[in-house]
This record gives C-alpha cells, structure tokens and sequence, in this order.
C-alpha cells in the first residue's frame, strides 16, 4: 500500500518570510553537507528546514529525512508541520523497521542516545538528511551528543537549527564546525544568523517589554539567624541577592502574588483592548511542588483556575494542547516542559518565576512569548530585580555563538560561602520569612538607540516611561491584595506546621513508652544536625524567640559541644529534648 503523502510527494511552502527565502537561497548556492541555522524563537525554523527538505527531496538528493528533537511534544509538532507540505514522516519506536512506505521519522535525541546502531541505519540505508531541532542539546562529550555523532556521521545531509545557539557547559555541540578565535578560545561558526532584532524589525516577533520589581525580602539561614535585603540593592553580595531572590519567589510571599496580580492586569488589558484577543499567561516553576503551590496563589489571586502542566504527567501533551487550544483558558503553570519549542501563539505575558538564569534558559523562556501572529502585538516579562537577568534582557538584541573558553577554577571562598547560605536538596539551611514587591524600571526592546548601540524604536508603542505609568496604576491595590494572599497563606502553613509538630511530639511519646526510639534508623550526624536545625525553629516559632536565643537556651539545658562537633549520642538528647518542649 502506498500512502497518500508518498503519492503527493513532498512540496515547497506556499509562502516563505524574506528570511527564510534568503537563507534557502544562501544554501542552495553553498550546496553543503553540514549547514546550522541560528534563527531566534518564533522566526520560522520549522519551515525553513522543511523548505530545504522539499529541495532536496524534489532534486532527488535525498530519499528519507530524519528529524531529532529534544522531546516528544516536539515530535508530534514536527509531524504535524511536515504533514502539511507531504512529509509522511513517523514517529517509529527504535524496536520497529521504518515503515516503507513513510518519507522518514522524527525521533528524540534520547531515543537515538538509546540505540544509536539502529539509527545509523535508518540514516545510510538511504540518502538521508537529517534535521537536529535545537542542536544545542546535542553536547558531543554527553550520551546525546556521542549518540548523535555515532548515528549520523555517515548521512547524506545535515542541518542544525536552533534559537539559542549555546551551552552553559564548555561541550561542543555535535556536527557544529568551531574556529580558534585565540588564547584557547573556541567559536561555533553559523551558516546563517536571523536575529532577534532582525526579527523585530521584519515584525516576525513581538517588541518585549520587562517590566521589573524590587522588594525587601527576609530569610533565616541554616544557623536560624534572620536576614533582611532589597533585590536590586547594588551592594548585595551574589550570595545574598540569590536568597534574597529565592525568597520573593516564595509561594507564601507578597512578591510573587503582588506579581501575578500585576500580570492578571497586563493580560486583561491585552485581551480586552482586542490587541491579542486570546492572550495567555506562562509561569514557569522549578518543581512539581512549587508549580502547585504557584497555581494556588494564582487561583486566589485573580479567580482564575490555571493549567498546571507538568513534563513527568503523562497527560501533559494533552493539557498542553488544551491550554493552547482553548480561547478561554488564561494561564498555565508549568515545570520546564515550556521551555523550548514549545508553541503557544496567545502566550504573551511572562512571569519569569525561578532561579534558572543561564542565558540559555532566559533566552528560551522569553523565546516562548515573542512569537508574532499580527503587527502591533508585544509581549511582557515580569521580572525579578536580579543582576544576571537585568543584563540578559538588555542583550535581547545581540547574536550569541557558542563559545568555549580555557578552563576557569572556581573561587573557594565563594564556593564555601554558597555552601553555607544555599539550601540543600531537600530545601534545609535556608527558610522564607517574607516578601514585598516595588515596581521597578521598565526595560524595552524597541527604545531610541542610544551612542553605543542600544536598540530602535518602532512606531506606535509606548516609551519605557509611559508603560512604566501604565503598569504603576493600581499597584497600592495590589500591595494590599498580595499582602492579604500571603497572611492567609502563611497563617495556614503555620496551622499545617504545629499540627505537624504535634504528630510528631504524639509518636515520640508513643515510640518511648513502647519502648522504642524515633532516631532508631538515624545514623547520619549531618542529618541528625538538620533534624535538630528543623525542630528548633519550631521550637522557637512556639516559644516566640528570635532562633539565635532558641540556640542559647538549647546550649544551656543539653551543654556540651557545639553541634558541628556534637557526637551522636548529645545530638540525639538534645532533639529529643527540643520534640518535648
């Protein structure tokens, strides 16, 4: 049987950007083996690599085409936008044979990681080109990229594309060609570069306007003591303005509630102006844990139920297509499954809720919300007051390659003093006390270029002052709205917690009378000194003390070492001590 697509064959994109014509010019012309396209999110990738494969395919250079891309909702993307211009290409499991009478498959770089043998020969059994969506992820020092080279190293044809065209690590990117630009520094060389400013230029992507927020942010370190700093203060150490920032982006905080009501404004203005009808909302979480707990304050905050959409749910595609799909569905929480590729058309406004600041991660993420359907459309990213990420929105226009410089060593003392401050993998050392939120400036991509460069202003949009006067309105109402949603939040979490405590004091009496111990199966000092870290600040939050006297009074009744030096045994006397009290 052969199949309606192998009938039709494949074909050319009726319409094709000015770029994308330029760029398929450029390599008809150049006719390589290897060619990388470094075009920003939202540009048109897709189509400009299948208009290449329907050349291809149409001169009879090639017979089978091959796409690798990151995950699977990428794949479903990729066979749908090839199915529109002929390519029947599927989504074969490496235990099967490549249907004859398929155009080719879209596979996931962890797929090719697993059995690269089998795709080596889907590759050469063929005139093969192959397609790698978002080339970047294809590291030639890790399994995917080894995969990638050991697979594809005998295709007849092969293209990168991406719109993040660097790592955050010194691994090369597989099939990428380098060039020492000296002193042991090496850099990825591009076939063709469309840029964001190119883009915004050509009215590709929306103009993105950062609208940025400050606030006092209070925490207690792993030693109990309490700290106090305003994001964006210039004299703050790293390590301070990271757990001042980790702070505001604490669920039962003011900042981030003040944030999405700002948010909840922005996107309403844009709907209800008929700007973007169907505008949407991304809020992206660093775990499953927090991305519910976002959902919630979000839920208070406007009224709003959101998505949440998480990559480890099995029914993410699905919730992903629906959040999409549905004019009426607003937000969505989400935990990196939006971080690349992903399209999302309505999605226009950002809250950029975490930590992650790799210009990798900032570019994706932004890269979700700039993609134009109209003109005078622009997007909005709601931005903490950070060093690193206030520098990477003011570079939004500039191209990057991927650059690999001479090993680095870390500082020790600054490595020591992260050590010290940062909370470890189960959030222990470090605990949010409170958050506020102060609008802050206003970044845009398309001001007046200023002597050293700078950016361009496009017609018809508000300056830095006047959006800042925009957003500004109501921000009182907000505070107020914000700091009622954190009360509420905190008071509940501390109900939850002493309830807790309680369970736990009732199973010590329980263990003990049964003649049993609660650390029988603690044999760890460090953890040992975190259990004790933990219960003490209960301890101190029950009695109404600061946790520096709850420290003193803890020396005072159990003496002895100190606890970094403390032997099991006084370690275990005072946490049952402080389970008592």
């Amino acid at each position: 049987m052969v199949s309606r697509f192998a009938v039709k064959g494949p074909r050319m994109p009726v319409r094709l950007r000015a770029w994308q014509r330029e760029a398929l010019d450029k390599y008809i012309a150049a006719d390589p083996r290897d060619w990388l396209e470094c075009a920003t999110p939202g540009a048109g990738k897709t189509t400009f690599t299948l208009a290449v494969a329907a050349h291809l395919w149409q001169t009879h250079i090639i017979n089978r085409v091959i796409v690798v891309c990151p995950t699977d909702h990428l794949r479903t993307q990729w066979i749908g936008a090839a199915a529109a211009l002929g390519f029947d290409l599927r989504d074969t499991p490496n235990s099967e044979k490549l249907p004859a009478d398929a155009h080719g498959c879209v596979v996931t770089y962890a797929q090719v990681a697993q059995k690269p043998a089998v795709h080596a020969g889907r590759a050469t059994s063929h005139r093969t080109l192959v397609i790698f969506d978002e080339i970047h992820h294809a590291g030639d020092q890790m399994s995917w990229g080894s995969a990638v080279i050991d697979a594809f190293s005998g295709a007849n044809r092969r293209i990168g594309v991406t719109g993040t065209p660097f790592r955050s690590d010194e691994a090369k990117i597989a099939h990428v060609r380098y060039e020492d630009v000296g002193e042991g520094i090496l850099e990825s060389v591009s076939d063709h570069n469309y840029g964001y400013a190119d883009a915004l230029r050509d009215g590709v992507v929306r103009p993105v306007t950062f609208a940025t927020y400050s606030g006092r942010s209070t925490w207690n370190d792993s030693a109990g003591e309490e700290h106090t700093a305003i994001l964006g203060d210039a004299e703050l150490t790293k390590t301070s303005e990271e757990m001042a920032w980790r702070t505001a982006l604490d669920s039962d905080g003011e900042w981030i509630a003040h944030v999405m009501a700002a948010a909840w404004a922005r996107v309403n203005r844009l709907r209800d102006s008929g700007q973007i009808p169907h505008a949407k909302v991304l809020i992206p979480a660093s775990n499953q844990e927090i991305a519910k707990e976002y959902a919630e304050v979000w839920t208070q905050v406007t009224g709003d139920a959101p998505a949440v959409i998480l990559s480890e749910d099995a029914a993410s595609a699905r919730k992903l297509a629906e959040y999409r799909d549905d004019p009426e569905k607003i937000c969505a929480v989400c935990v990196r499954l939006i971080t690349e590729g992903v399209d999302v058309p309505d999605a226009a406004v950002l809250i950029y809720s975490t930590t992650a600041s790799t210009p990798l991660f900032f570019a994706q993420m932004v890269g979700r919300v700039v993609r134009a359907r109209n003109r005078g459309e622009r997007a909005t990213v709601f931005l903490p007051t950070v060093t690193r990420l206030l520098a990477l929105a003011s570079e939004m226009e500039e191209q990057r390659d991927h650059v690999i410089g001479p090993p680095q060593e870390a500082d020790p003392l600054e490595e020591a003093a992260r050590e010290r401050s940062e909370p470890g993998p189960e959030g222990q050392g470090w605990r949010a006390v409170a958050s506020d939120a102060i609008l802050g400036e206003v970044i845009d991509t398309y001001s007046e270029p200023a002597e050293d460069g700078g950016l361009f202003a496009l017609d018809g949009l508000l300056t830095p002052d006047q959006e800042r006067a925009l957003f500004a309105r109501d921000e009182k109402a907000r505070a107020e709205q914000a700091k009622a949603v954190a009360s509420a939040r905190r008071r509940s979490r501390a109900a939850r917690e002493a309830e807790e405590r309680q369970e736990r004091r009732d199973d010590l009496v329980a263990l003990q009378r049964s003649g049993g111990s609660v650390y029988d199966e603690i044999d760890d000092p460090h953890e040992m000194r975190r259990e004790i870290s933990t219960a003490l600040l209960d301890f101190a939050r029950d009695h109404a003390l600061s946790p520096q006297a709850a420290w003193g009074q803890l020396y005072r009744e159990i003496p002895g070492e100190k606890n970094d030096a403390a032997p099991m045994t006084l370690l275990q006397k005072r946490l049952t001590w402080l389970h008592r009290h």
